[in-house]
Protein backbone atom coordinates (compact mmCIF):
# COMPACT_ATOMS: atom_id res chain seq x y z
CA UNK A 1 0.00 0.00 0.00
CA UNK A 2 1.16 3.73 -0.57
CA UNK A 3 3.33 5.30 2.42
CA UNK A 4 5.07 8.17 3.08
CA UNK A 5 7.55 9.68 5.42
CA UNK A 6 4.64 10.39 8.08
CA UNK A 7 1.53 7.81 7.17
CA UNK A 8 0.60 4.79 5.79
CA UNK A 9 -2.63 3.26 4.02
CA UNK A 10 -4.41 0.06 4.93
CA UNK A 11 -7.49 -1.67 3.37
CA UNK A 12 -10.07 -1.53 4.92
CA UNK A 13 -12.40 -4.53 6.38
CA UNK A 14 -15.37 -5.06 8.38
CA UNK A 15 -12.93 -5.36 11.40
CA UNK A 16 -12.59 -1.30 11.04
CA UNK A 17 -16.24 -0.74 11.23
CA UNK A 18 -16.02 0.82 14.74
CA UNK A 19 -12.57 2.88 13.54
CA UNK A 20 -14.41 4.24 10.61
CA UNK A 21 -17.59 5.28 12.63
CA UNK A 22 -15.52 7.11 14.78
CA UNK A 23 -13.78 9.00 12.25
CA UNK A 24 -16.74 9.89 10.13
CA UNK A 25 -18.64 10.90 13.54
CA UNK A 26 -15.23 13.63 14.09
CA UNK A 27 -16.02 14.84 10.44
CA UNK A 28 -19.79 15.34 10.33
CA UNK A 29 -22.62 16.15 11.45
CA UNK A 30 -24.46 13.33 11.05
CA UNK A 31 -21.78 10.79 11.48
CA UNK A 32 -22.65 6.97 9.91
CA UNK A 33 -22.96 4.28 12.80
CA UNK A 34 -20.82 1.52 12.40
CA UNK A 35 -23.49 -0.97 11.47
CA UNK A 36 -24.01 1.72 8.51
CA UNK A 37 -20.00 1.04 7.63
CA UNK A 38 -20.54 -2.70 7.96
CA UNK A 39 -23.53 -2.63 5.81
CA UNK A 40 -21.80 -0.38 3.39
CA UNK A 41 -18.27 -3.00 3.12
CA UNK A 42 -20.71 -5.91 2.51
CA UNK A 43 -21.82 -4.37 -0.87
CA UNK A 44 -20.58 -5.59 -4.30
CA UNK A 45 -17.84 -3.89 -5.41
CA UNK A 46 -16.91 -1.87 -2.36
CA UNK A 47 -13.17 -1.15 -1.46
CA UNK A 48 -11.70 1.71 0.52
CA UNK A 49 -8.62 2.42 2.67
CA UNK A 50 -7.57 3.97 6.00
CA UNK A 51 -4.70 6.04 6.82
CA UNK A 52 -2.70 5.31 9.72
CA UNK A 53 0.02 7.80 11.27
CA UNK A 54 3.08 5.54 11.29
CA UNK A 55 4.41 6.82 14.95
CA UNK A 56 1.41 5.42 17.36
CA UNK A 57 -1.10 3.80 14.19
CA UNK A 58 -3.68 6.78 15.09
CA UNK A 59 -6.49 6.54 12.15
CA UNK A 60 -5.97 9.82 10.46
CA UNK A 61 -8.87 9.44 7.61
CA UNK A 62 -10.59 7.07 5.27
CA UNK A 63 -12.35 6.63 2.04
CA UNK A 64 -14.97 3.96 0.93
CA UNK A 65 -15.64 3.45 -3.20
CA UNK A 66 -18.27 1.11 -5.01
CA UNK A 67 -17.64 -0.02 -8.64
CA UNK A 68 -20.07 -1.01 -10.67
CA UNK A 69 -19.18 -3.20 -13.94
CA UNK A 70 -20.78 -4.20 -16.47
CA UNK A 71 -20.78 -7.11 -18.85
CA UNK A 72 -18.62 -5.80 -21.85
CA UNK A 73 -16.24 -4.07 -19.32
CA UNK A 74 -15.89 -0.10 -18.17
CA UNK A 75 -18.31 0.69 -15.73
CA UNK A 76 -18.44 3.52 -12.99
CA UNK A 77 -17.79 4.27 -9.11
CA UNK A 78 -18.62 6.24 -7.02
CA UNK A 79 -16.93 7.80 -3.54
CA UNK A 80 -19.19 6.30 -0.94
CA UNK A 81 -17.53 8.56 1.66
CA UNK A 82 -14.44 10.25 2.94
CA UNK A 83 -13.42 11.62 6.14
CA UNK A 84 -9.88 13.12 7.18
CA UNK A 85 -9.85 13.86 10.98
CA UNK A 86 -10.29 17.41 11.87
CA UNK A 87 -6.76 17.78 13.32
CA UNK A 88 -5.41 16.04 10.24
CA UNK A 89 -6.86 18.18 7.49
CA UNK A 90 -4.63 20.26 4.95
CA UNK A 91 -1.66 17.24 5.13
CA UNK A 92 -2.40 15.51 2.39
CA UNK A 93 -4.13 12.59 4.10
CA UNK A 94 -7.44 12.72 1.60
CA UNK A 95 -5.28 13.16 -1.20
CA UNK A 96 -3.47 9.98 -0.37
CA UNK A 97 -6.91 8.38 -0.05
CA UNK A 98 -8.22 9.70 -3.28
CA UNK A 99 -5.55 8.86 -5.00
CA UNK A 100 -5.10 4.88 -4.31
CA UNK A 101 -9.23 4.65 -4.70
CA UNK A 102 -9.35 5.97 -8.53
CA UNK A 103 -5.95 3.94 -9.28
CA UNK A 104 -7.70 1.07 -8.38
CA UNK A 105 -10.69 2.00 -10.02
CA UNK A 106 -8.21 2.30 -13.31
CA UNK A 107 -6.64 -0.24 -12.36
CA UNK A 108 -10.95 -2.00 -12.74
CA UNK A 109 -11.43 -0.73 -15.85
CA UNK A 110 -13.93 1.94 -14.41
CA UNK A 111 -14.81 4.91 -16.73
CA UNK A 112 -16.18 7.30 -14.73
CA UNK A 113 -15.83 8.20 -11.35
CA UNK A 114 -18.92 10.00 -9.24
CA UNK A 115 -18.98 11.60 -5.92
CA UNK A 116 -20.65 14.19 -4.18
CA UNK A 117 -19.02 17.32 -1.83
CA UNK A 118 -21.04 20.06 0.36
CA UNK A 119 -20.97 23.08 -1.70
CA UNK A 120 -19.56 25.15 1.39
CA UNK A 121 -16.93 22.75 1.73
CA UNK A 122 -13.74 24.48 -0.50
CA UNK A 123 -10.96 22.35 0.72
CA UNK A 124 -12.63 19.63 -0.63
CA UNK A 125 -14.09 20.39 -3.84
CA UNK A 126 -10.75 22.49 -4.41
CA UNK A 127 -9.32 19.02 -4.03
CA UNK A 128 -11.62 16.49 -6.27
CA UNK A 129 -11.10 20.02 -8.76
CA UNK A 130 -7.30 19.18 -8.76
CA UNK A 131 -7.58 15.68 -9.23
CA UNK A 132 -9.70 16.05 -12.74
CA UNK A 133 -13.13 16.17 -11.50
CA UNK A 134 -15.68 18.58 -13.20
CA UNK A 135 -19.33 19.20 -11.45
CA UNK A 136 -22.19 17.98 -13.57
CA UNK A 137 -24.85 18.94 -11.46
CA UNK A 138 -26.15 20.29 -8.12
CA UNK A 139 -28.75 18.81 -5.68
CA UNK A 140 -30.54 21.24 -3.17
CA UNK A 141 -30.37 20.99 0.33
CA UNK A 142 -28.67 17.55 0.11
CA UNK A 143 -26.69 17.82 3.03
CA UNK A 144 -27.42 19.12 6.91
CA UNK A 145 -25.39 21.30 8.34
CA UNK A 146 -24.21 21.08 12.25
CA UNK A 147 -26.58 24.14 12.25
CA UNK A 148 -29.43 22.12 10.88
CA UNK A 149 -29.25 24.52 7.50
CA UNK A 150 -29.60 22.79 4.88
CA UNK A 151 -26.51 22.56 2.29
CA UNK A 152 -26.48 21.76 -1.73
CA UNK A 153 -24.46 19.24 -2.97
CA UNK A 154 -22.55 19.53 -5.63
CA UNK A 155 -22.32 16.31 -8.12
CA UNK A 156 -18.95 15.92 -9.73
CA UNK A 157 -17.59 13.20 -12.37
CA UNK A 158 -14.35 12.10 -13.10
CA UNK A 159 -13.54 10.76 -16.71
CA UNK A 160 -10.55 7.66 -16.87
CA UNK A 161 -9.86 7.79 -12.82
CA UNK A 162 -6.71 5.66 -13.79
CA UNK A 163 -4.63 8.80 -15.31
CA UNK A 164 -4.88 11.31 -12.98
CA UNK A 165 -3.47 15.20 -13.87
CA UNK A 166 0.45 15.38 -12.62
CA UNK A 167 1.05 16.99 -9.19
Amino acid sequence: MAMNASHYLVAVGLSYVEVLAALHGESFAEGWSAQSFDTALRMPGTYGYLVLRKEDDAPLGFALFRAAMFGGGGGEAEVLTIATRPTERGQGVARTLMTQGLELAGDLGVETMFLEVAADNAPASGLYRALGFRETGRRKGYYTGSDGTRVDALVMALCAPGRLPSE
